[in-house]
């Protein structure tokens, strides 16, 4: 779970390597003849051969009917013959990422896939075109310093909430909600059964939405999978520490790498150990306006940025490189901040969901355990702050219990991912009885910058093709390896 909208991270690991390929389909197939309450819109933002966009309007609150809520549904047609009745839905990861965010951005499609399926990206309730809860936690652009306060600073909180409620009940953004949107969606557009492709915080929700109308599914992929049982952001301290500490491993191992950070170890130490003391000065560019600032970089704004670099291999194999911070250069960990938070910022729904569903049910201790990580234990105090001062729904307390299911499902995990590791796969596939759990090397959150990826999509397009994931060959995925790490000289 990112907690970022737009986050490159949260796009599934397998999909997202794919490109623009299916822009490039001719679309022949017939549309899809939706039922009474979808409303064909404009679809001018997608840029795929016959997408088309419809709006379906649903309760904000079903138990007390009253204000309608659209929720944006974009639907790329099968480009063959014959059409067949169970499309390809995908749901986005933050939670707070559109769906149809990335169906432009990234179009992480194969022409397998829509040669005679739909794909349908449906914006979850909160995001995107389906009423957005968008707050802007960081700015002005022309303010390069007001990038730089805290990951969750309250006084944005509070201002966000007051302009939110005025037209929202935030205690509404639930799972539970956005699973009866979904089922609301497949009945509107006349779909008996559906497959379902989420990634990261689109895990949960895939599971839940299995757990609640199973018959309807034909098939899951599960890219970064979301145990039931995590709460974030519980252990972020720990799994960040445990998947850097594996990439150092990696470096010290690399006949590249070792040469060039020889104390590399010792100089990742070195960098938090001084922050510990106190901040530090850099000097950062907004994207926008282009001004070069004078910033003052926490120790959290540090773990921030190694985290999220790790949160992809293209980015894990720049850590090396700007983990050279011990020698006093803060610029380069300063630039990735401001563009990070410049290019997304937190959403309501974030905010929603975690405090309805995570931050209430961490432990008390959580904070203090992950302290003596490099991240430390500011999301969870900041988290925690926050929700004090956000409207959510009242749940009651775990277990929420692992699901028991026979549908068929491929499970894809990274094996540095920092945030939702491969144990976490391994325990959701335990109750799966028909499912196959993927681990590919050297992945994080995303596995973005590796090379040798057409090995998983070709398990993603065979596991949603056969409805079944038995007899997959998965011996392709060792080849998949980090084409190398950013070094001094390739500056």
């Amino acid at each position: 779970m990112s907690g970022r909208t737009r986050s490159r991270a949260a796009v599934p690991v397998a999909l997202a390597a794919i490109g623009a390929a299916a822009c490039q389909s001719a679309w022949s197939g017939e549309a899809p003849a939706p039922g009474p309450g979808a409303n064909r819109i404009e679809c001018a933002e997608i840029r795929a051969t016959g997408a088309r966009c419809y709006s379906l309007p649903v309760p904000e609150n079903r138990a007390a009917p009253g204000r309608m809520i659209p929720l944006h549904v974009v639907v790329l047609p099968a480009a063959g013959t014959p059409r067949l009745q169970d499309p390809v839905v995908y749901l986005a990861g933050g939670p707070g990422q559109a769906a149809s965010s990335v169906a432009s951005d990234y179009m992480p499609l194969v022409r397998a896939l829509r040669g005679n399926r739909d794909i349908v990206f449906a914006d979850q309730r909160g995001t995107g075109r389906s009423h957005a809860l968008l707050c802007r936690f960081y700015g002005p652009p022309e303010r390069p310093e007001s990038y730089f306060t805290e990951f969750l600073p309250i006084d944005r909180v509070r201002e966000c909430r007051d302009t939110l409620a005025r037209d929202s009940d935030l205690r509404q953004y639930t799972t539970a909600a956005s699973v009866e949107d979904l089922e609301a969606i497949r009945v509107a557009m006349g779909y008996p059964q559906i497959n379902v492709v989420g990634g990261s915080y689109g895990t949960r929700l895939a599971l839940e939405y299995v757990r609640r109308y199973e018959k309807h599914v034909r098939s899951i992929v599960l890219e970064s999978p979301v145990t039931p049982s995590m709460h974030a952001p519980e252990s972020f301290g720990r799994m960040a520490q445990s998947a850097l500490d594996a990439l150092i491993e990696e470096c010290e191992a690399s006949p590249s790498c070792q040469p060039a950070f020889p104390a590399l170890r010792s100089e990742a130490a070195a960098v938090f150990d001084r922050l510990r003391r106190g901040p530090v000065m850099a000097t950062a560019a907004h994207p926008a306006s282009g001004s070069p600032a004078v910033v003052t970089l926490t120790r959290n704004h540090v773990a921030e940025t190694i985290r999220y670099l790790m949160y992809s291999p293209r980015g894990a194999s720049t850590v090396p490189f700007v983990l050279r911070a011990h020698a006093g250069d803060y610029d380069p960990i300063a630039n990735f901040l401001i563009r990070w938070r410049a290019r997304g910022t937190f959403d309501g729904l974030y905010l929603s969901i975690t405090c309805a569903e995570d931050v209430p049910f961490i432990a008390a201790d959580a904070a203090d355990r992950d302290e003596p990580t490099y991240l430390g234990g500011y999301r969870v105090r900041e988290q925690r702050a926050a929700c004090a001062e956000w409207p959510h729904a009242e749940l009651p307390p775990p277990p929420r219990p692992p699901l028991a299911s026979g549908v068929p499902a491929l499970l894809v995990s990274g094996t540095l991912d920092p945030v939702t590791p491969p144990e976490g796969g391994d325990e959701i596939a335990r109750t799966l009885k028909n499912s196959l759990h993927v681990r590919v090397p050297l992945g994080g959150h995303s596995a973005t910058g590796l090379a040798g990826l057409e090995c998983v999509d070709d398990l993603v397009r065979a596991a949603i093709e056969r409805g079944r994931v038995d007899g997959l060959d998965t011996s392709c995925v060792a080849r998949v390896r980090r084409p190398g790490f950013q070094l001094p000289e390739s500056r």
